[in-house]
């Protein structure tokens, strides 16, 4: 059997894209069981479909009450099996090669093969792999928040988990905002017993000054702050007027 551009699948599979087109999968594995494996082309495609499903439909599962995807159903391995360093390789090697977009034409095989890496790139390394199954086991304290920050006054908070992706009310400038996860203040930056944290700030033109004759020195300091915006003025150089020579550059004042 051969297949041409136009028509990269036998049509008797038609009706099993159709189901994966929108993307019902159990249909589709359905499907697929019914089909005759005796021709080995058949066969072949067969394999790339379900390779399809089975990494969809594991993509959507979570790791316990954490919001990691099922990386082990992923590359079709137990949790207990995940320290088997070659299964994992071998299971991925696996995945890849049926995902392979120069053979794989069946939709969302792009979408699955982005996933299968995914899960390699944290059961392949052993401290992702053990930071993963901390938080599994609700050992990291960290998976139980989240840090995000208001857009209108750049204040950093601190939430449970459960609030993330939920419109928040910020307790500086009292706007509200969407609770998107941002990276954590690092712990050396955070001051102790407080609600604090240090920040750099620093002073700098808006533009270069045209002759070329004046500069100026970044000057970077740690400073404690609240977690409260900085208002500080700069002066940005003007070129100089023959009608006012003596005029000062003009002062404005920015978000730092």
């Amino acid at each position: 059997m051969e297949t041409n551009d136009s028509e990269p699948y036998h049509s008797s599979l038609n009706t099993g894209v159709a189901m994966l087109s929108r993307r019902l999968f159990n249909s589709c594995r359905k499907f697929i069981g019914r089909q005759p494996r005796s021709d080995a082309n058949i066969d072949a495609q067969l394999d790339r479909i379900l390779a399809v499903v089975d990494v969809l439909e594991a993509s959507s599962l979570r790791l316990g009450s954490t919001r990691h995807p099922d990386y082990y159903s992923i590359l079709r391995v137990k949790q207990s099996e995940a320290a088997n360093r070659d299964l994992i390789r071998q299971q991925f090697k696996t995945l890849v090669r049926l995902l392979d977009p120069n053979k794989n034409k069946f939709p969302f095989a792009d979408e699955a093969l982005m996933r299968v890496r995914e899960a390699w790139y944290v059961l392949s390394d052993p401290v992702r792999l053990e930071k993963l199954e901390r938080q599994i086991r609700g050992d990291d304290v960290s998976a139980a928040s989240f840090w995000t920050m208001c857009p209108y006054c750049w204040y950093l908070h601190e939430y449970e988990r459960k609030y993330e992706d939920c419109s928040l009310r910020c307790a500086n400038c009292k706007r509200t905002f969407h609770g998107t996860a941002v990276n954590p203040p690092d712990s050396e930056s955070m001051v102790e017993g407080k609600e604090q944290y240090y920040c750099y700030h620093m002073s700098l033109p808006l533009r270069y000054p045209v002759d070329g004759g004046s500069q100026f020195e970044l000057d970077g300091k740690k400073m404690r702050i609240k977690t409260v915006a900085n208002r500080v003025r700069v002066k940005a150089f003007a070129p100089e007027s023959e009608s006012d020579p003596e005029s000062d550059p003009e002062e404005m004042e920015v978000e730092m």
